[in-house]
């Protein structure tokens, strides 16, 4: 899970940009076949910060105190579509568990979204960058420092915490990422360093999230019907399966903007209404 990857401009297969700051509705709409009115964007003016308050957060954890992670300890989370808690793993990824407590508990991660979403393999946050105004940095951020790998024998199975990093394996800072199907191709490669315990299904409702890239998919065929004009419509290339697709511009649109736009959603697995993760505390369950 590189930090690093690809984050285009959201925008609308109907050619529509959401503003940063405003509240947007998706609407019913017969081509997709979806029923879309409760998917609402978050109030983003209520977490998105100017640099100057993301430093101070940073400086906040800088500061914050570390301390040992007890093997009873509860991670609790709560996002803006579910709470679910997880245990932490201290006797095989030691620094990654204090690392998290300590993030968790400073309140580094209240507000931050999950930024990434891939159906069949994970979900990802932990970024502070999620709360700044410019979505094409998400997935870049981090704590102000990094930790080294622990590597260890415990498989990428669903409901796995692991932490992300960038080609450097000792680039670990506060990215994580919850694997919601088994990715046995992770092992020895990243950091396991805890697990889900309790309402998994959370993790599976976050990870439906529409993203740039499912909508441009449910919009697409796979052949142009044989009763269309082929003029009405794009060919776009899909970056992750290689194959070949097909959208009809709507009426009204310039078919070479459409493409364009259309194969960078096709680049965005971040949420188009942002799951933000309310607050993360790690604490002993009778604390709670």
């Amino acid at each position: 899970m590189k930090t690093k990857s690809p984050i285009f401009l959201i925008i609308l297969f109907i050619g529509a940009t959401i503003a940063q700051d405003s509240l947007a509705i998706l609407k019913y709409d017969p081509k997709l076949g979806l029923d879309m009115k409760g998917l609402i964007n978050s109030p983003r003016n209520q977490i998105k910060l100017i640099d100057s308050k993301i430093d101070e957060i940073k400086a906040n954890v800088k500061n914050f105190p570390i301390v040992e992670v007890n093997e009873n300890d509860i991670v609790y989370m709560e996002t803006s579509v579910g709470k679910f808690t997880m245990k932490l793993f201290p006797d095989i990824a030691p620094e990654h568990c204090k690392n998290f407590k300590r993030l968790a508990n400073s309140g580094f991660y209240d507000l931050t979204t999950f930024h990434r979403v891939i159906p069949g393999f994970m979900i990802q946050g932990g970024d502070i960058l999620s709360r700044d105004f410019d979505d094409e940095n998400d997935g870049t951020g981090g704590p102000g420092w990094t930790i080294d790998a622990e590597f260890n024998n415990y498989s990428h199975k669903k409901g796995v915490l692991s932490m992300a990093r960038s080609s450097d394996p000792n680039s670990a800072g506060s990215q994580f990422f919850i694997c919601v199907a088994d990715a046995p191709h992770l092992d020895g490669k990243y950091t396991v360093f805890g697990e889900v315990t309790s309402k998994i299904h959370v993790i599976d409702r976050i990870v439906k999230a529409p993203t740039g890239y499912s909508i441009v998919k449910i919009n697409s065929k796979k052949e142009i019907p044989v009763d269309e004009d082929p003029e009405n419509w794009v060919t776009l290339k899909d970056p992750k399966t290689g194959e070949t697709i097909y959208s009809k511009t709507p009426n009204g649109l310039n078919k070479n903007n459409y493409r364009t736009v259309q194969q960078k959603n096709l680049y965005s697995d971040r949420p188009m209404s942002d799951v933000i993760i309310k607050k993360v505390r790690v604490k002993l369950s009778e604390e709670k």
